[in-house]
């Protein structure tokens, strides 16, 4: 592609012949090709302004520099910019041909619940024909093509070349995770999404987001890149505050409660049971469809109300999109019941924000019939404010909880437990502290008596654990189901 349609609606200066031919886009100097424009990206760990010359050596035709930032000149030709994060964006949106335009995308922002609710709108879209990607937490899927997820939300030039995999491979539309860490560093900036769901805000980021408030504003900016409608679950404190604010700025809004009968979308539990809820919706005071799910839970129930409202604003039939919700069996890693011929209920979940882990002990203790075992533990290198409240919400809960590693990644794993600690001895919760994952899971086993439920929590459907900076094969399903071959 010639450089000057590559770069066009770009404000930038540059001394780059405007009819050099751009053969690829990179964002790693590492991954650079003959031929390619080099961004320069400036992240925590590193800077890619550092690395013209290695880009240079693998064969990069020119570099894209962002004003004010340290770079050696005279190695390769530059084009200058306001910001190389949204110029990436650009970019690689117009050298993959603008595949977003050809999509229908959904996106789902929030705390807790995204991945299930793109789950949620993958089934539904499914069930009237459109084949769907998603890109979110657990996995990448475009076309035919399933990868494993590196982040929630990966780079704007990721993203727009698994549009373009979408495209080519059949999808009409996208479901897709949209963190607070994406938005604030511009990877979606330049994507108008059709519809856009918000989930709830609790703790969690505060390693990365100055305050509540600028996580808040982070989630917020999605709302402003939405033309047909967003949705908001109003029974959330921060979800009722968005819902006015975008109210007052006239974004086209729809408020979903399944509290206040007069929210546009309302839902009403019909029955709860401990592996489905009945559920039937109202849009301004009318039925319009009734639904079962089969993931027990008040989250669930948020979780299927944004998907149902979302999907039927676009123009799907209710009736369909209940029969797309009722087809879902679960999602990997969210309350999924390990199955077993023990007769032994353990469940794993991913829950790792006090609010997260809240809900989802709630729900255990709703069908328990003896104790709720709960082993779980906090993330190494992330917010620490968290640990104790994480304690405390285990423990007033909870029969027993066993504390454990999670990913302890660079700090001391035993530092971690300590700081989890103080919020579960004021519940007066028996409590085990067992650094060795593994162990803890087993513990939980050889303790469990009839009735009792044992929930793992934090890691879900990852299957891996990060000690160091290594990564090894780790799955908690995996280990419960050994640990009970000797049960």
């Amino acid at each position: 592609m010639i450089i000057k349609d590559l770069l066009k609606g770009l404000h930038v200066e540059t001394t780059v012949d405007e009819n050099l031919d751009i053969k690829g886009v990179a964002y790693d100097s590492r991954r650079v090709k003959e031929g390619d424009i080099f961004v320069c990206i400036k992240g925590f760990a590193s800077d890619g302004h550092k690395y013209i010359k290695s880009a240079a050596e693998n064969g990069a035709a020119c570099a894209l520099v962002q004003a004010g930032e340290t770079y050696e000149e005279g190695i390769l030709p530059l084009v200058i910019c306001e910001s190389t994060r949204v110029a990436l964006g650009k970019v690689s949106a117009t050298f993959f041909g603008h595949p977003e335009k050809q999509l229908d995308l959904f996106a789902v922002t929030g705390t807790n619940g995204k991945t299930t609710t793109t789950y949620m709108l993958e089934g539904i879209l499914e069930k009237v024909g459109k084949s769907c990607g998603v890109i979110g937490t657990i996995s990448y899927k475009a076309g035919k093509t399933i990868r494993d997820a590196s982040n929630t939300t990966p780079e704007s030039y990721e993203i727009f070349r698994m549009f373009r995999e979408m495209v080519d491979g059949g999808n009409k539309a996208c479901a897709m995770e949209v963190s607070s860490h994406a938005l604030a560093m511009d990877r979606v900036a330049n994507i108008e999404f059709g519809y856009a769901i918000f989930t709830n805000l609790t703790e969690d980021h505060l390693d990365f987001h100055k305050d509540f408030e600028d996580y808040y504003q982070a989630k917020k900016k999605l709302f402003y890149q939405t033309w047909g409608g967003s949705f908001i679950n109003i029974d959330d404190e921060y979800g009722a505050r968005l819902f006015r604010e975008l109210k007052e700025d006239r974004i086209k809004v729809f408020s979903c409660s399944a509290k206040d009968p007069e929210a546009d979308f309302y839902a009403e539990v019909l029955q709860k049971a401990d592996t489905f809820s009945d559920i039937k919706i109202h849009r301004n005071g009318k039925e319009l469809a009734q639904y079962r799910i089969h993931i027990p839970g008040q989250f669930s129930v948020y979780n299927s109300l944004g998907a149902f409202a979302a999907a039927v604003t676009s123009g799907i039939d209710p009736k369909i999109a209940a029969e797309g919700l009722d087809g879902i069996t679960g999602v990997p890693g969210r309350f999924e019941l390990v199955k077993n011929d023990k007769d032994v209920v353990a469940i794993v979940d991913y829950a790792h924000t006090p609010d997260a882990l809240i809900k989802v002990l709630d729900t255990a203790n709703e069908f328990k019939k003896g104790r709720l075992i709960c082993v779980f533990g906090c993330g190494g290198d992330r917010d620490r404010a968290k640990r104790p409240m994480m304690g405390q919400a285990a423990g007033e809960r909870s029969e027993i909880c066993i504390v454990t590693s999670d990913n302890p990644r660079t700090e001391d794993p035993q530092a971690i437990l300590e700081d989890i600690i103080p919020g579960i001895e004021p519940t007066g919760c028996t409590y085990e502290v067992i650094a060795d994952r593994r162990e803890a899971i087993y513990r939980a086993i050889e303790i469990y008596q009839p009735g009792d439920v044992i929930l793992v929590a934090g890691k879900g459907h990852e299957d891996y654990q990060i000690i160091g900076t290594t990564k090894h094969h780790f799955d908690d399903k995996e280990v419960i189901s050994e640990a009970l071959q000797g049960k």
